[in-house]
């Protein structure tokens, strides 16, 4: 194997498991990976105590409908929300494979949970992203960092605002 398809590899493999959103050109130069549709996911399994008031919200790179046709996994960007009004963990990469996506009830599988999606526009995602904390005051545990964090907030702005 030649020194540059070796070095190809290897940097493929670094920026898959540091979850780092990018992707190689045919060139071999980085190029980022952008994020242009936003879903909020509304529980259609029975709840636990107060799980409805945290809804998440899925970052992906193209629409869910191509994605369930698509031959591979996706990764996406998963952010649990308060109320849809403010971020309340970031959690970082989740794999969704095309079978967890049922196109026609709008209905997706993620961490071994049953939701239904609801794409938003770029303008309410980019509300959330640059106003965190929201407008309800509410108290906000430490929690632990996401094993793969992906995209920073500030570069879900930056494709959201290209969007605009």
């Amino acid at each position: 194997m030649r020194k540059a398809s070796k070095l190809c590899c290897v940097v493929t493999f670094l920026l898959s498991i540091t979850g780092t959103a990018q992707t190689l050109s045919p060139s071999g130069e980085s190029e980022p990976t952008i994020y242009r549709h936003a879903y909020y996911l509304f529980l259609a399994d029975t709840p636990n105590g107060c799980e409805e008031c945290y809804v998440p919200l899925l970052v992906t790179t193209e629409p869910l409908e191509a994605a369930a046709k698509s031959a591979e996994q996706k990764s996406c960007v998963l952010i649990m929300t308060y109320e849809r009004d403010s971020i309340w963990h970031y959690d970082g990469m989740v794999l969704v494979e095309p079978r967890d996506i049922e196109v026609a009830p709008r209905i997706i599988q993620v961490r071994g949970r049953k939701y239904r999606y609801q794409e938003i526009g770029s303008a309410e995602a980019l509300k959330l992203f640059e106003n965190p904390l929201g407008t309800i005051p509410i108290s906000r545990p430490m929690l632990r960092r996401a094993e793969s964090p992906g995209s920073t907030l500030e570069e879900l702005i930056s494709d959201f605002r290209r969007l605009k």
